[in-house]
């Protein structure tokens, strides 16, 4: 079974997440020629990792269920013995790996740059908001099936939170910690996002497609 789970996540890697890996890679290294990204205090860094790196969620995550588009990819699948539900899974699981590696290896070169910062902290509050509007994205793509409007929905969601802030949006608005709140409160951002993932799941699961 490891073996034939390593099989499916390394040819959905070649033919489908490396295009948009690599458009999140190109995301990250543009990053120095937007901002400065030395001698940064602990705010200034969490303003980026709220701010900026959020959106590799939506790069990452969101197209998971593009190449089901493909009636001949779905028909392949279907005849496979792993389950579809499981390919999406690992599908799942490989992105949200991808965003990791991002985040910690963009933290690292903050922190040789003379950054001062909590490495823990950045990285979950990175890592909430990327995950809440991937998670966004994802849900509306699971339930609409346009992949257009599913990368909207996370920018909306983005510039509500700019222009409403925590009056409307409460717990789920995606700048808190750099706003002057606790790390804590991201955990609303986390679950909320992990949650939309696997309804997200469950949900193209019923429709099967």
């Amino acid at each position: 079974m490891l073996e034939r789970n390593y099989e499916i996540a390394k040819v959905n890697f070649k033919r489908h997440l490396f295009a948009h890996f690599a458009v999140a890679v190109v995301f990250v290294l543009i990053a120095p020629l937007l901002m400065g990204m030395k001698n940064l205090d602990g705010m200034q860094v969490a303003k980026i990792m709220e701010f900026y790196l959020g959106f590799l969620g939506v790069i990452l995550l969101v197209p998971l269920f593009l190449p089901d588009t493909d009636k001949n990819i779905r028909d392949l699948l279907a005849s496979k013995k792993t389950a579809l539900v499981t390919v999406r899974l690992i599908r799942l699981l490989e992105a949200v790996l991808c965003l990791l590696v991002l985040l910690v290896l963009f933290l690292y070169i903050l922190k040789t740059g003379d950054c001062r910062f909590s490495y823990g902290e950045c990285l979950y509050a990175a890592v909430s908001n990327a995950v809440m509007m991937g998670g966004t994205g994802l849900l509306c793509y699971s339930l609409v099936d346009n992949i257009a409007l599913a990368y909207m929905i996370p920018f909306l969601y983005y510039a509500m939170s700019m222009g409403g802030g925590e009056k409307y949006l409460g717990h789920f608005w995606l700048f808190g910690y750099s706003g002057g709140g606790s790390i804590w409160e991201k955990g609303w951002l986390f679950a909320g996002g992990i949650l939309l993932g696997v309804l997200s799941l469950v949900i193209r699961g019923w429709r099967r497609t």
